[in-house]
């Protein structure tokens, strides 16, 4: 009995202490998340959250704009060196050369050849589809509306009575809805690399920086990077691992 009484108390204190932690980890978790709330919400203002809304929508449809059009260029920049390297392949085997310490054979050379004809098909047709261009023109003049309710809200608040204003800031808000419905929307990563642009502004730190930069990059450019370099990196590394064994 006493044994039982004893396993009660100590599974009771051992209770306590979790649910201390708990109490505690929760507390810490609140306020890391207050410091993480948008300013526009500390106040409970509408206008300063249009306020908001509109300044972070405007920069990140400028993001989507900017981002489309570099994902346009590298896209035409992968076509071009995949078309390069087929042409390469071909010369190789025309001219009957060699790659180095390579010895292609012509079954080797077709193979490379028709390879790299269904990449270049396949990946053209799938770029074709996105129509970056379209994209980039769409949220480029998105965002120019929303600068202009941006700009006659941020006139209103100096020139217009409060009467005027909460009218103005009601069909303010209105036009924006109007304007959000005749656009696709951005991707969130639009508006990540808005706040990393304004990090200051959104107390990011330089971890939060370096991790948002690095996961941008790879959501948008990698893969072309990775088409652009990767024939001519697979190259080298087979040369390489040819004069290692070579040496051994």
């Amino acid at each position: 009995m006493k044994n039982l009484l004893d396993d009660i108390k100590n599974s009771y204190l051992l209770y306590g202490f979790y649910e201390r932690y708990r109490a505690k980890r929760r507390l810490r978790t609140i306020k890391r998340n207050k410091k993480k709330i948008p300013p526009y919400l500390l106040k409970d203002n509408f206008e300063q959250e249009l306020n908001y809304k509109l300044w972070s929508t405007k920069g990140a449809r400028f993001e989507a704009s900017t981002r489309n059009l570099i994902q346009k260029k590298l896209s035409a920049q992968s076509v071009g060196f995949l078309s390069a390297y087929l042409i390469v392949i071909n010369i190789v085997h025309i001219y009957d050369l060699s790659f180095w310490k390579l010895n292609v054979t012509a079954n080797d050379v077709a193979f490379a050849s028709t390879a790299f004809s269904i990449l270049i098909l396949l990946y053209s047709q799938l770029e074709s589809a996105e129509d970056h261009g379209v994209k980039a023109e769409k949220y480029h003049s998105c965002a120019l509306e929303i600068g202009e309710l941006y700009n006659k809200l941020r006139l209103s608040k100096s020139q217009e009575t409060d009467e005027e204003k909460r009218k103005r800031i009601r069909e303010i808000s209105n036009e924006y809805d109007l304007v959000l419905r005749k656009y696709d929307n951005h991707k969130s990563y639009d508006r990540e690399k808005f706040m990393l642009d304004k990090y200051h502004y959104h107390g990011l730190n330089v971890f939060e920086l370096l991790f948002g930069q690095t996961k941008y990059y790879f959501l948008v450019k990698f893969k072309y990077h990775l088409l652009i370099w990767a024939p001519l990196i697979l190259f080298v590394g087979l040369n390489i691992l040819k004069i290692y064994e070579v040496i051994k």
